[in-house]
């Protein structure tokens, strides 16, 4: 991967990765995250802060309000760049990886990147055994290469099993 993707302004100024994200997420005007309104609201003294110009709201907002980057001190740079390498990777990607790539903390880079997995999740997903489904472990045979030891599991195969309630049959 070159250096020229990186190259585009809102990779390496905070202002030009603002005003992108605005554009993406807000092409007709700034929309109220508290009470939906598109268009009427003003900034306020604070970069990139808006103030919602309905009476019965009011509120502040900023582009990043109910996205993956809310609340979040890494500047939107580093995030666009996370965001960029993560989904451009074949294989995927560890955080020491993206860590050495990004040159920030791996904490940083650890949060960042449990958000942007999460950001790319498709719909609802329980956790397994929700719902009263009993989830089961167990180690059987031989890891292909693994030396075999007198104990323990870890030359074993790993499997899962997630059991659902029968439903009785009915005969009629």
């Amino acid at each position: 991967m070159g250096k020229a993707v990186f190259s585009a302004p809102h990779f390496s100024d905070e202002a030009a990765a603002r005003h992108h994200l605005e554009a993406i997420r807000w092409p007709d005007g700034p929309i109220c995250p508290h009470c939906g309104v598109i268009n009427h609201a003003y900034a306020v003294k604070r970069t990139g802060k808006y103030r919602c110009a309905e009476p019965g709201c009011r509120k502040d907002f900023t582009a990043t309000v109910g996205t993956l980057f809310e609340r979040s001190k890494i500047p939107l740079t580093m995030w666009f760049r996370a965001v960029h390498l993560l989904c451009s990777s074949k294989k995927g990607m560890s955080t020491h990886q993206l860590h050495g790539m990004l040159g920030v903390s791996v904490k940083s880079t650890w949060f960042m990147m449990h958000r942007i997995r999460e950001g790319m999740r498709e719909g609802k997903l329980a956790r397994m055994g929700e719902g009263g489904k009993a989830v089961d472990e167990t180690f059987i045979g031989t890891k292909k290469g693994a030396e075999k030891k007198k104990g323990g599991f870890g030359h074993k195969m790993k499997v899962h099993s997630l059991v659902s309630e029968a439903v009785p049959c009915v005969q009629s």
